[in-house]
């Protein structure tokens, strides 16, 4: 009970990010050794994995644009599809910065 008499009455958002930041990992929260968790991940690598290529494989078709094809595409369309094109990349450079932590 005495626990609860050195609580602070309020706390400010700067001390309990500090305090967030610097605690100690709880051994028993900590996920990483159960075996469920490592089979979500690898399967989460996998269709990381997939997604990529299928990315990869898309941005060379949209790249190899078929000029027959883009002919009968409105200027907005277009912009569209490069818009697309453009996301998709930093998606894939934010997947290659994901994997540089893993």
């Amino acid at each position: 009970m005495d626990e609860l008499n050195k609580l602070p009455p309020a706390i400010s958002h700067k001390k309990l990010s500090f305090l967030l930041l610097n605690a100690q990992k709880d051994n028993f929260a900590s996920l990483e050794g159960n075996e469920t968790y490592h089979d979500e991940q690898d399967e989460l690598i996998k269709e990381l994995d997939n997604w990529e290529l299928s990315t990869k494989s898309l941005l060379k078709k949209i790249s190899n644009k078929n000029e027959k094809y883009l002919k009968e595409k409105s200027s907005s369309s277009l912009m569209a599809l490069g818009a697309m094109e453009v996301h998709l990349t930093m998606a894939l450079q934010a997947l290659q910065a994901f994997r540089r932590d893993i």
